[in-house]
């Protein structure tokens, strides 16, 4: 019989997303992880058997997380340029604040491997595309309710340029970029959508 785990592992999960989204995959070591969640090298390596897995579960986590917090409006049947405005608008806000300035840890992670991992850029390309829906959902009921018109090969265009401004913001929060051009940016983007 297999000795039973001392600790939590969604707990651990959400102590090691924190440090890899602070710091990124490369720069984490097992110690910081050991630190952060107060669990052991063998008891970590026992459980996620190893540090790229112990990854894999924190942006999994993080996608979950995200989701629900800034998606979710956006996935609603009754979604529309409101809820696009009210995303653009938090993100801006969001990025003056301690966990702005650390970026989003999908699109850190997505900068950080590009495309040589593939189980890694599997979780980029699943939350981008994730994103990608939850905007043409919210276009779509713009258009609906006759807040935007949008020809059907408009949208898609759309939806990539919108893609672009949250990951732009996502981004340039990182980078430490004023609040004020951060709003120049979403306010011209909302012009484009009336």
């Amino acid at each position: 019989m297999g000795r039973q785990l001392e600790f939590e592992p969604s707990e651990a999960i959400q102590e090691a997303m924190s440090v890899f989204w602070r710091k990124g995959y490369e720069r984490t070591s097992v110690a910081d992880l050991e630190e952060s969640t107060g669990i052991g090298r063998k008891s970590l390596y026992r459980k996620f058997e190893g540090k790229e897995r112990l990854f894999l579960a924190a942006l999994a986590n993080y996608q979950d997380l995200m989701a629900k917090q800034n998606l979710s409006a956006l996935m609603r049947a009754e979604a529309d340029l409101a809820d696009i405005r009210n995303l653009l608008e938090n993100l801006v806000k969001i990025a003056s604040t301690p966990e702005g300035s650390m970026g989003c840890l999908i699109c850190n992670t997505a900068v950080e491997f590009g495309r040589e991992n593939e189980a890694i850029a599997n979780h980029v390309d699943a939350y981008f595309d994730q994103i990608r829906r939850a905007l043409r959902n919210a276009l779509e009921g713009a258009i609906a309710k006759k807040q935007i018109e949008l020809a059907p090969a408009e949208i898609t265009a759309e939806v990539n340029f919108l893609f672009g401004i949250l990951q732009s913001l996502c981004v340039l929060g990182r980078a430490g970029l004023s609040k004020n051009a951060l709003k120049d940016s979403v306010g011209t983007a909302l012009k484009r959508l009336g």
